[in-house]
């Protein structure tokens, strides 16, 4: 986008340029034409004094004398009354010898008249002669152009671009999306429907979550019951074999109804987040290292990880790296040293996460002072309150002895 919009600023520069100029060129041809006009009327002038002193003078009006008074670029004639005209040109003339087609200008002297007259193609040679300066300088224009449309352009497309990594966020299954503040409309319009788009998901996740949690309890703690009924009624001297016989076998139809809302509840909480974006264990492990570590080399820290268990299990990348970046950046900011991440794919599908960072105790970190601790603390909260978001759990508080997310499979 930016590449088109400083092309499309360039373009529209050079073409505003070459229609003014050409509408320039215009006026200046009628300009110089008006010029050269004047200035053959004055050359005329100063040559009739001319032939009226040397007529005076008694002089004669030759062709040698003649060819004295005309210019390099000039046509001169003398037409005396009842004789033949006299005419000579200048070295460079190279009109069509017909003042009516050339810019001429007559005057009468005592017997006759004298009319210069120079090629119209002199008002062609003034406008081309800086065609070279011309170009240079719409070449300087077009750079100038290309210089200003790169900067307008690269301001007009940050928030576009911005709105793009936000919607590949969304699409990784990230909620917390950095949108741009902009005061375009289409850019605001883009950002409201992300911003609308990533409240709904988020929305829908917890309800989700809710209603796996309210499932659970309310299909389970009833059966729960049911079966302990019937259990006591096997363990009863008062039924007889055959009651008791039944309650085995209702016993066992619970276990059954049990281990179904079980898995309906299972099923929910492993459905994909959004379809299509799961990333297999091994690649989220490896792209969420590289980052981090490229982030702590910028601090002189040292980040290793390693992908454990089940690597063929697919995870929704986006709550992950929202995760991690929250959880990592309390290592960064409240330790010193090397960081450890291990990624652990469960056979439950859980993905199990321990980060373990050499530092201070919590509450301690580089340049803290007193009140240090109340600040860090609501971005591990916030941590904890997206994992439990998804239906997970963070144990521990101090990088330094380590911490540990639990993550459902989605």
């Amino acid at each position: 986008m930016r590449e088109r919009l400083t092309f499309s600023f360039i373009l529209l520069t050079v073409l505003l340029l070459l229609a003014a100029g050409v509408v320039r060129s215009y006026t200046l041809r009628d300009l110089i034409r008006e010029r050269e006009s004047a200035h053959v009327h004055q050359e005329v002038v100063l040559i009739q004094e001319i032939v009226a002193d040397r007529q005076r003078s008694g002089g004669s009006i030759d062709e040698a004398f003649l060819a004295s008074l005309v210019g390099g670029d000039s046509r001169l004639e003398y037409a005396p009354e009842g004789s033949t005209s006299t005419v000579v040109r200048g070295s460079s003339y190279d009109g069509t010898d017909d003042p009516s087609e050339d810019l001429s200008a007559t005057s009468e002297v005592y017997g006759g008249t004298v009319t210069v007259s120079q090629s119209p193609e002199v008002v062609k040679d003034i406008l081309t002669r800086d065609v070279g300066s011309l170009v240079v300088l719409f070449l300087l224009i077009a750079i100038v152009a290309g210089l200003i449309g790169f900067l307008i352009s690269r301001a007009l497309s940050a928030p576009f671009r911005q709105l793009a990594v936000a919607a590949a966020a969304l699409g990784r299954g990230r909620f917390d999306l950095d949108l741009p503040r902009s005061r375009i409309p289409e850019a605001r319009a883009l950002s409201q429907a992300l911003a609308t788009s990533a409240g709904q998901l988020e929305d829908r996740l917890r309800r989700e979550r809710d209603f796996a949690e309210q499932a659970s309890h309310m299909l389970r703690s009833p059966l729960t019951g049911l079966r302990l009924e019937l259990e006591d009624l096997t363990l009863r001297d008062d039924i007889p074999e055959d009651a008791k016989l039944g309650a085995r076998r209702g016993m066992g139809s619970v276990d059954e109804m049990n281990a179904v809302a079980g898995e309906l509840v299972q099923l929910s909480r492993s459905g994909s987040l959004v379809e299509g974006a799961e990333m297999p264990l091994v690649e989220l492990a490896t792209q969420l290292a590289q980052r981090w570590a490229d982030r702590l080399s910028a601090r002189d820290r040292v980040l290793t990880a390693s992908a454990e268990g089940d690597l063929t299990l697919t995870y929704t990348p986006g709550p992950v790296e929202h995760v991690l970046d929250l959880v990592l950046a309390e290592v960064v900011r409240r330790g010193t040293g090397a960081v450890r991440i291990v990624f652990q794919g469960q056979d439950g599908g859980h993905l199990r996460v321990k980060v373990s960072a050499d530092g201070r105790p919590a509450g301690k970190s580089r340049g803290a002072g007193p009140g240090t601790a109340v600040e860090l603390e609501p971005r591990l909260d916030q941590a904890r309150t997206v994992v439990e978001a998804l239906g997970g759990r963070i144990s521990g508080d101090d990088p330094a002895r380590g911490l540990e997310v639990l993550l459902p499979r989605r």
